[in-house]
């Protein structure tokens, strides 16, 4: 027998047995932190928190000791399964030399979604920006911007009326290019919280830069470092920092909005708020690889808590349908599979959630804003393909019957096609509107229809807002031959310009009710196509409506 662990012949570690000998990977250190803690580190990189006697096994791996030896040597009261299952999580977390895992650089990738852009350098750069003040006092940090926190709520349910006016009228040019500059620097601001917080308690950031993550660009700071750090709340503090700026910031931009007489001044404030809100709440969802995710692997001292959820997850999944052996847990906890099932559940809602929104705010902004909405639709769908085809291989791998195997999973596709094809979806099509001599008409940016406008279907015409949109009138639709107009441009697009106006086409006229006709000037659209099953509707949102101006001006 080899004296390392064997390989299959796709390249992939073999099932560990009591025969295989281990050997540590040439880039594991070991760092003590206090008297029965320590940290192993991978390439100078902490890996996670352990104890002497799991530094005195990995370091017994030698790749000459077999692994019923050591089972017998540090663990005789253990059942095998269960030793070697502890084997296996060194091997995933890259500590065994067939592990082949290398720490990220100057680019990586993340999946699913995730690309990083970094600069080595990160340990000098926030060595100078924290100076030599003293670690901080998190008391003294904690109780201000909790005070701050509370005013900025109250303030918030003060404006209620004004910001649901924000959110639901379109935004001036100038002033969404100076919002999106304002938040791009706050997240700067708040990865280098994360930073200069590790740095003052005694860490070092290894990696910082920018990534796009879940479809956003951002920033980043690689603090795994303050797993080096003694005290829990401390790497508590770590991973709080950032959202702790974007909080700070949204709350006086509230209380500064309460105070500003200037309408302009007033709206910019609130959006700011309310965009500084909506990122925190997102940042300390617990189930993605956010700073919430951080804080409560800190606070619970559970390294790699999502990935070793998550694979007790699946392998819960997978017995459950399609049988195999029983796996021992990874994560010792009563709700570590339910905290898997939502950490591989959520980054598919979140990225979703975020194409269905850009895909609606760009519904009416013609070819080339349609070929980005179906680009974007394509990407994804691959990607989850991908995903699903690669966790379908792994259980197949994992010893399952190869029958019960194909009849589950031809059962379970089966029941997903059934249910697209039965369920009813209403459907419709996203319009912008004006008012030509009196007349309401439908309009859209291209020549033909995105689809077929029924004479008497129902019509909604609503603000084009930035995030929402408020109803303001109903009617029914006149189709008509298309001709070219001009139109303001947030007939089209959640967004003021000014006096600028854009080519358009009319599609339709709406008969608008008797008592709407004066509130009705310009805006949204959303035109009622009927009831179609789950899959068309799908095809009609996401190919047909934004490749339908495209392919008519060819």
């Amino acid at each position: 027998m080899s004296r390392s662990v064997h390989r299959t012949a796709a390249g992939t570690s073999a099932p560990l047995d009591g025969e295989a000998r281990p050997r540590l990977a040439a880039g594991v250190t070991f760092e003590q932190t206090d008297e029965d803690r320590w940290i192993t580190m991978l390439h100078g990189v902490p890996s996670s928190r352990v104890s002497g006697a799991v530094v005195a096994l990995l370091s017994s791996m030698d790749g000459e000791t077999m692994l019923r030896d050591l089972h017998l040597r540090f663990a005789a009261s253990d059942p095998p399964p269960a030793f070697l299952a502890l084997v296996q999580r060194f091997r995933d977390c890259g500590l065994l030399d067939d592990a082949h895992r290398t720490p990220p650089g100057r680019v990586s990738f993340r999946p699913p979604f995730t690309v990083q852009f970094a600069t080595m350098h990160a340990p000098t750069i926030f060595a100078r920006l924290s100076g030599r003040a003293g670690p901080p006092s998190l008391m003294r940090l904690a109780l201000p911007i909790g005070i701050l926190l509370c005013a900025g709520l109250l303030a918030a349910a003060l404006q209620a009326h004004d910001i649901r006016q924000v959110l639901t009228s379109p935004l001036p040019l100038t002033e969404l290019m100076v919002l999106v500059a304002v938040l791009a620097c706050l997240t700067l601001f708040h990865e280098c919280a994360h930073g200069i917080t590790l740095t003052r308690f005694g860490g070092s950031p290894r990696r910082a830069g920018f990534m796009l993550i879940y479809l956003a660009p951002a920033f980043f700071v690689d603090v795994t470092d303050g797993w080096r750090l003694g005290e829990r709340r401390q790497r508590v503090a770590v991973a709080l920092a950032g959202p702790a700026v974007h909080g700070a910031v949204g709350a006086a931009a509230a209380l500064a909005a309460l105070a500003t007489p200037l309408a302009e001044a007033d709206r910019m404030l609130l959006l700011l708020s309310l965009s500084c809100a909506g990122i925190v709440v997102v940042n300390l969802i617990p189930f993605v690889r956010f700073d919430g995710y951080l804080a409560l692997m800190s606070a619970l001292d559970e390294p790699n808590l999502r990935d070793r959820a998550m694979h007790d997850a699946r392998h819960a999944l997978a017995r459950m349908l399609f049988g195999g052996a029983r796996a021992d847990r990874r994560l010792d906890r009563w709700w570590g599979v339910p905290f898997g099932i939502a950490s591989i559940v959520t980054p598919v809602v979140l990225v979703l959630v975020a194409v269905a929104r850009i895909a609606d705010a760009l519904a009416g902004g013609g070819p080339v804003w349609g070929l980005v909405t179906v680009a974007l639709g394509t990407t994804v769908t691959s990607v989850g393909i991908v995903i699903v085809v690669r966790g379908l291989g792994r259980v197949l791998r994992a010893g399952v019957s190869p029958l019960r195997f194909g009849l589950v999973t031809a059962a379970l596709a089966a029941a997903v096609i059934a249910a697209g094809a039965v369920t009813p979806v209403s459907l419709s099509a996203t319009y912008g509107f004006v008012t030509e001599r009196d007349r309401v008409v439908l309009v859209q940016a291209g020549e033909a229809p995105r689809a077929e406008i029924a004479a008497g279907a129902a019509v909604a015409l609503t603000t084009n807002g930035i995030l929402a949109h408020e109803r303001i009138g109903a009617g029914t639709a006149a189709p008509r031959a298309p001709r070219s107009i001009e139109v303001p441009v947030d007939a089209l697009l959640p967004v003021l310009a000014g006096d600028a106006m854009t080519e358009a086409v009319i599609v339709a006229d709406v008969e608008v009710r008797a008592e709407d006709r004066d509130a009705v000037v310009s805006g949204r659209a959303r035109v009622d196509l009927g009831t179609r099953n789950l899959w068309q509707a799908l095809w009609a949102k996401g190919v047909e409506a934004p490749l339908s101006p495209l392919l008519s001006d060819k």
